[in-house]
């Protein structure tokens, strides 16, 4: 590690350290086998005692909706999928972007197949990832299917991607869709101060001659940020404390424009995070950073938070909430074609793009369905050249 540098690369490094570990340790499965019979039940309070099962019979640390509420949640995907290439005969591409077990693509082109088989015969679904040990799972899951003709794996770090290091798509017109569900929470972040309008800082961490490492502030230099503030002045605006950027995910984002005409996009992911839930008594160090606007959530493997990213031990999971409508805003400014871009809540999504799986996980006895009800402080960001699908009655 070089004595200082970007706070988006000392997060980055973390974060690949922790998703470096098993793969089967880090992205949960559910390991019930009715699952997904969610009409079945009761009502909450029995979807409430099948959620703490699951948990408790897991494999790996997060559950996340597309195993949870597996098929319907990728059923619903593949739903915007079709929607977004609405009356496109050539073929077409899907690229997921952190594509945990691979259980998301699976039910996609299980769901194409079987609804969509003129789409799903022109259709190239490729799988980009980080981390070697995901990458080799979601290989693992999908070449041993029905699918192995359809996939494509690449192992790649965003934000080498958001730094225009590399490049994850070809500039080409093929009618392509982008997934990211819950990536967003997991792209390196910096952070900017305003001092005033013309004096903004970004974040670093050096390398103190006591050991430790510590936040500092310098004049702001770098080209990633200096592109994003141009184009969401609101970084601008003089407060009190700093604020996180999600420099990578807007990075990303520019590049899929920049690439792709004919793009459609859906990311879903946290839109708030709760406070840590902190153990003082073990929390011996102060913190090393400044607390800034949108701070992370970072956990260890145990569930046990920590307030500080610097001063957090090894293997911790760093997860942002994302401020939507300033991403929305973004996309909006810097695409060369026009589109639709929306938010939606996450219920709201899923009632939009697929009201009849909705349907399928309703109690039979009370209509209360987990689908929409969980996850609450999840939203999802949409781009599409076709206007938004009506909900069916």
């Amino acid at each position: 590690m070089s004595k200082q540098q970007l706070v988006r690369r000392h997060v980055g490094q973390k974060l690949a350290a922790y998703y470096a570990q098993p793969a089967n340790l880090v992205v949960g499965q559910s390991m019930l086998v009715d699952d997904s019979n969610l009409s079945s039940l009761m009502g909450e309070w029995h979807w409430k005692r099948v959620f703490q099962r699951m948990y408790d019979e897991r494999e790996g640390h997060w559950l996340t909706p597309v195993e949870l509420f597996r098929p319907h949640y990728s059923n619903i995907l593949a739903d915007f999928c079709v929607h977004a290439t609405k009356g496109v005969e050539s073929d077409s591409e899907i690229f997921e972007l952190g594509g945990g077990r691979g259980t998301n693509a699976l039910l996609i082109l299980d769901h194409l197949k079987d609804t969509h088989p003129e789409l799903y015969s022109k259709l190239t679904y490729t799988l980009v990832d980080s981390s070697p040990s995901l990458h080799q799972l979601q290989q693992n899951t999908l070449l041993e299917s029905d699918h192995a003709d359809r996939v494509r794996f690449e192992l790649k770090d965003l934000m080498d991607v958001a730094e225009a290091k590399t490049m994850l798509l070809p500039r080409s017109d093929t009618p392509t869709v982008v997934l990211g569900m819950e990536v967003l929470d997991n792209l390196p972040h910096d952070k900017v101060r305003a001092k005033s309008r013309k004096k903004l800082e970004q974040a670093e961490v050096r390398n103190t001659r006591y050991g430790y490492q510590e936040e500092i502030f310098v004049p702001l230099v770098d080209p990633l940020l200096k592109k994003i503030i141009k184009t969401v002045p609101a970084y601008t605006r003089p407060t009190l404390d700093p604020i996180w950027v999600p420099s990578v995910a807007y990075g990303v984002m520019l590049h899929l424009l920049k690439q792709r005409k004919n793009l459609g996009m859906a990311f879903a992911d946290f839109d708030w995070l709760p406070p840590p839930d902190l153990d003082m008594e073990k929390e011996q160090e102060s913190p090393k950073s400044v607390w800034s606007h949108g701070e992370p959530i970072v956990t260890d493997m145990d569930g046990t938070d920590y307030q500080c990213y610097l001063t957090s031990p090894e293997n911790c999971d760093i997860l942002f909430p994302t401020d939507f409508p300033k991403l929305a805003h973004f996309v909006d400014r810097s695409m060369t074609e026009k589109k639709e871009v929306k938010v939606f809540k996450q219920s709201e999504f899923l009632q939009t793009f697929g009201p009849s799986h909705v349907k399928a996980t309703k109690s039979w006895l009370t209509g209360h369905s987990p689908l929409l009800d969980d996850f609450s402080n999840c939203s999802v960001l949409t781009v599409t050249s076709n206007p938004a699908a009506k909900t069916e009655s």
